[in-house]
C-alpha cells in the first residue's frame, strides 16, 4: 500500500480524537430501509412521528422517541469480541438540542440492562460516553442507544462506536467483483459505493474481473463514475469460466497488489451498503489471525428480512441449512436471533472477507463454474480451524434463491455438491445412490421433468470423476440447452383464470408415506394424464409430491414471477426419466466409492 493509501485508510478509520471507529450509522437512507437504521419509538407521552432527515442529519422534533436497537445501529459485542482483540469500547455521539439519552445492553435471552442514563439540555457538540465491560462469562450483548427529545428538540449528526485502546493493524481491503454480462447491475453497485468516499478511499483497489463483453471499463455504466473513484479500479479481462474462475483470478490479482491484506467477494447483482466495507476493514484491523467474515445477505423483494446469515450443511441429507432464515429485521425482538453468533460451515459469496494470507495455507477454490465454490471453500476453512464468524450489520441486499423455481443451475448446485460430500462427507454408495433417488422423485413427481434431467446429468458427471472440471462450459450449456428444448417451459398468464381443486392431505404415519408413493409412482407409469387447457393453481410452498398426487396440470403461485411458471404431468417422460436414473443410481451404488477415492 503507498504512503498517500495508507494515510487515508488510517484516517477513515479514526474518529476526531483518534480512536478506531469501529461502526458508524448510516443516515439519509431510503424511506423503506429505515427501520434497519432508527426506529420510532411509542413511550409514554412522546410522539413518535415527529423526525425528518435533513441529508445526513436526524432532526427530533420536541417529544418524539427513537430508538437505535436496528439492525444496522445496534453493536453486537459477541460477534466483535470474540473474533477480535477488542478491549474498551465507547459510544461516541454528535449531536445538538435538549434530549433524554439512555444506553442499553440486550442480552441473547432478552433481558435488558440500562448502562447510562442522562438528560442533557442546549447540548452542543460531541458526547463520548465509555461503555461497562461485559463479564467474561456474560459475554456481551446487543449494545444501542434510545433517545427521547425535549424541548426545543435535537439534532443528531454521528453515532459511532469506537474503541480508544485496542492496537490495530493496517489493513490492505481489497474488494473482488466477478461480473458476466452484468454491466447496468455493476455499475449501478460501484456508483452506490462511489456515492460514499468515507466508504471506499481507504481501499487499496476494487478489481472487477469481467468474463462477459470485453472493454468493460468504456461501458457508460463504469465511465460514468467518478474519476478518483476509477483511478482505484483495476479490471481484469479474460474468458468465461464462471463465479469461481472470476472470483479465483481476483483473489490472485489481488495477492499481487503491494500492501494489500484483504479480499471481500461481492456479487455483480446486489444492492450495496458502503458502510459494510468500512465495518470489515475495522472488523479485520483488530480481528485474531486466521480469521474470515461471512456478510449477510438480506432479500432485496421483501429488504427488511434477512434471507440468510451464513449456513450449516445437514451431514446425513447433504442439505443446506441456512441460517436465520427469512428473519423480519424491522422487529427489534428478532434482533436477539442475532446477539449470538452461530457456528457455519461456510457463508455465500454475495459478500464474504479472508485474509489473502490464507489462500497459502488453503488453495484455491475448486474449479466448478458456479454453485458450490463457496460451499466447498467455506468447509475447507472449516476443517483447518478457520472459523467464520457472520456479522449483523455487514450485509448486502440480494435476489433470493426463491425466485429461481425451475432454473438450469440446478444442474452446478447438484454436480458440485456431490463433488463437496465426496471430499468432505463421504459415504457409504448404497446410502448415497437412496439420497439421490428421492432427490429424482422430487422432481418426477412434481412434473419438473427439466429439473429432473439436470439432476440425472449432474449425477452422471459427476460419475466421470476429476475430469469432469475440465470439460468445455460450452459444451456443458450446449447439452443444458438440449435438455430445455426437450423440456420447454410453459406459462400461465396472470389474466386468465386458474381453475381450484383441493390439495391432498399430508401422510401421517409411515404406512400412509409408503403407501402414497408407491401409488404415486405407479399412476405416474401408467395412467394417461388429462388433457386440461387451464391449470390448477397451487401455492409455491405446496409444490411437494404428496399434496399434488391427483393433479395433472398445475400453475405454481410464487407473488414474484410476472407469469405462473405450469407443470404438467406426463407418463413418457416419467418413465424414460426414471428407468434412465435408475440406470445411474445403480451404478452410483457399485461404483460411486471409486469416485471419492479419487
Amino acid at each position: 500500500m503507498d504512503e498517500l493509501a495508507s494515510l487515508e485508510l488510517e484516517r477513515q478509520h479514526r474518529s476526531a480524537n483518534g480512536w478506531l471507529v469501529l461502526q458508524r450509522l448510516p443516515l439519509g437512507r431510503d424511506i423503506p430501509l429505515r427501520d434497519l437504521y432508527f426506529r420510532a419509538k411509542n413511550e409514554r407521552g412522546a410522539s413518535p412521528w415527529r423526525c425528518r432527515l435533513e441529508g445526513a442529519r436526524l432532526v427530533v422534533g420536541s417529544g418524539a422517541a427513537l430508538s437505535f436497537d436496528t439492525y444496522f445501529g445496534a453493536f453486537f459485542e459477541r460477534n466483535w469480541r470474540g473474533p477480535t482483540a477488542l478491549r474498551s469500547l465507547v459510544l461516541a455521539l454528535r449531536a445538538n438540542g435538549s434530549f433524554a439519552l439512555r444506553v442499553l445492553r440486550r442480552l441473547a435471552h432478552g433481558e435488558e440492562l440500562l448502562l447510562h442514563e442522562d438528560v442533557l439540555t442546549e447540548f452542543e457538540g460531541r458526547l463520548s460516553l465509555p461503555i461497562p465491560t461485559p463479564p467474561i462469562q456474560a459475554g456481551g450483548g446487543r449494545l444501542f442507544a434510545d433517545i427521547i427529545a425535549r424541548r426545543g428538540g435535537c439534532s443528531i449528526e454521528a453515532l459511532e462506536w469506537c474503541t480508544p485502546d485496542t492496537a490495530f493493524a493496517p489493513v490492505g481491503l481489497v474488494p473482488v467483483f466477478c461480473t458476466f454480462g452484468r454491466e447496468e447491475q455493476l455499475g449501478r453497485v460501484l456508483a452506490t459505493i462511489a456515492a460514499e468516499p468515507d466508504c471506499w478511499c481507504g481501499l487499496t483497489r476494487i478489481i472487477v474481473v469481467n468474463q462477459g463483453r470485453p472493454g468493460l471499463i468504456a461501458h457508460p455504466a463504469i465511465a460514468g463514475l467518478p474519476t478518483a473513484f476509477r483511478a482505484r479500479l483495476a479490471v481484469i479481462e479474460q474468458g468465461n469460466f464462471g463465479g469461481a474462475g472470476g472470483f479465483t483470478r481476483g483473489l490472485l490479482a489481488a495477492r499481487d497488489i503491494p500492501g494489500a491484506t484483504h479480499a471481500v467477494l461481492m456479487d455483480d447483482d446486489v444492492a450495496a451498503e458502503p458502510e459494510a466495507l468500512r465495518r470489515v476493514a475495522a472488523f479485520f484491523a483488530i480481528a485474531r489471525p486466521r480469521q474470515a467474515l461471512g456478510g449477510h445477505m438480506l432479500d432485496i423483494l421483501r429488504p427488511t428480512r434477512l434471507y440468510e446469515a451464513g449456513a450449516r450443511i445437514d451431514e446425513r441429507k447433504w442439505y443446506l441449512l441456512p441460517l436465520r432464515f427469512d428473519l423480519p429485521l424491522g422487529d427489534p425482538r428478532s434482533l436477539d436471533a442475532l446477539t449470538q453468533p452461530e457456528p457455519m460451515h461456510y457463508n455465500g459469496w454475495w459478500f464474504f472477507g479472508l485474509p489473502l494470507t490464507l489462500l497459502a495455507e488453503t488453495g484455491l477454490p475448486l474449479p466448478c463454474f458456479i454453485r458450490g465454490d463457496d460451499v466447498e471453500y467455506g468447509m475447507r476453512l472449516h476443517e483447518l480451524g478457520v472459523p467464520i464468524v457472520g456479522q449483523p450489520g455487514v450485509a448486502i441486499w440480494h435476489e433470493p434463491f426463491y425466485t429461481k423455481l425451475n432454473g438450469w443451475q440446478l444442474y452446478y448446485e447438484t454436480r458440485n455438491m456431490l463433488v463437496t460430500a465426496a471430499i468432505h462427507f463421504p459415504r457409504n454408495r448404497l446410502r448415497l445412490a437412496v439420497l439421490l433417488l428421492k432427490r429424482l422423485l422430487l422432481y418426477l413427481l412434481t412434473y419438473r421433468y427439466y429439473s429432473a434431467a439436470l439432476v440425472l446429468r449432474a449425477i452422471e458427471d459427476y460419475l466421470r470423476g476429476p475430469s469432469v472440471y475440465e470439460m468445455p462450459p460450452q459444451e456443458i450449456h450446449a447439452a443444458l440447452e438440449r435438455y430445455k428444448a426437450e423440456f420447454p417451459p410453459e406459462e400461465f398468464g396472470r389474466e386468465r383464470v386458474p381453475r381450484e381443486r383441493p390439495l391432498l392431505r399430508d401422510p401421517r404415519t409411515l404406512r400412509g408415506f409408503v403407501f402414497r408413493i408407491v401409488w404415486a409412482i405407479l399412476r405416474n407409469w401408467l395412467l394417461p394424464t388429462s388433457q386440461t387447457v387451464t391449470p390448477v393453481r397451487i401455492e409455491a410452498r405446496d409444490l411437494v409430491w404428496f399434496r399434488v398426487a391427483l393433479l395433472d396440470h398445475i400453475a405454481v403461485e410464487t407473488h414474484w414471477d410476472a407469469r405462473l411458471p405450469v407443470f404438467r404431468r406426463s407418463p413418457p417422460a416419467f418413465r424414460r426419466l426414471f428407468v434412465n436414473g435408475s440406470r445411474l443410481l445403480v451404478r452410483v451404488a457399485y461404483g460411486g466409492g471409486a469416485v471419492c477415492r479419487t
